[in-house]
């Protein structure tokens, strides 16, 4: 059966006055027990997650618990809507436990809107966890050629039955402790990947500095082909929809 992961969009941030609307990304992936690790790195002045550089990150028992959990976010400054599930491309088996390590390690990277952001740190976990970025049998874009979040959300290309909105919400997520929602990465050594790493011949490079100049004009996000009204008609459903 194959691994799937999901980039999750809040396309309306950041909510300042003046700026563009450049949006905002986090994670999910798949078990080998059909269970789900979901996260983000919401920013440093978030004032949830590890106060840090806002990074979260929890084990959910199921796909319909990570897109709940997404959906609750909107009562903590965290509204995202929308999700793109990713297929990992036939014959590549993925690797969650390289996806755990590089989670571990970019909860410790100093935030920066324009440089270590939401979108690099989606991006080195997925590409961990498809070894190499290998979903959907293409490589998932580089957000070094997409300097804005919309703007890679709308490049990861999935069919219109695979980009989907989230469900309704449902209550607040008060605490992250819940019994169902548990650190995941209690246990886990941290391990930077190697395309950021400046020794390796695989070296990406995060240019903040091109990317703080680089013209950032709002970009219109791609919304889901079934309707938001016909979507919600359909109602919910018990099983996974995967």
């Amino acid at each position: 059966m194959s691994a799937h992961a999901i980039i999750v969009l809040c396309p309306t941030r950041p909510d300042l006055l003046g700026q563009p609307l450049l949006g905002h990304v986090a994670w999910g992936f798949q078990l080998p027990n059909n269970e789900w690790v979901i996260g983000a790195v919401e920013g440093d002045g978030w004032p949830r997650g590890n106060r840090f550089n806002g990074f979260w990150s929890r084990k959910v028992p199921s796909f319909n618990a990570a897109l709940q959990h997404f959906a609750n976010m909107k009562y903590q400054d965290a509204e995202y809507n929308q999700f793109k599930l990713l297929t990992v491309t036939h014959n590549v088996f993925p690797d969650p436990d390289a996806a755990m390590s590089v989670m571990k390690w970019v909860s410790g990277q100093k935030y920066e809107l324009f440089g270590r952001n939401c979108m690099n740190s989606a991006y080195d976990i997925l590409r961990a966890f498809s070894r190499g970025g290998n979903f959907n049998s293409r490589t998932m874009p580089s957000p070094d050629t997409n300097w804005i979040p919309n703007g890679w959300y709308n490049a990861i290309a999935v069919s219109n039955a695979d980009h989907r909105w989230l469900p309704a919400s449902r209550q607040a997520i008060h605490h992250f402790d819940t019994e169902t929602e548990v650190d995941a990465l209690a246990d886990v050594a941290e391990h930077q990947p190697d395309w950021r790493d400046p020794s390796s011949d695989n070296y990406l490079p995060i240019d903040a500095e091109a990317s703080e100049k680089a013209e950032k004009p709002e970009i219109s996000v791609d919304l889901p082909s079934l309707s938001l009204e016909e979507f919600e008609k359909q109602g919910t459903t018990e099983s996974d929809p995967i």
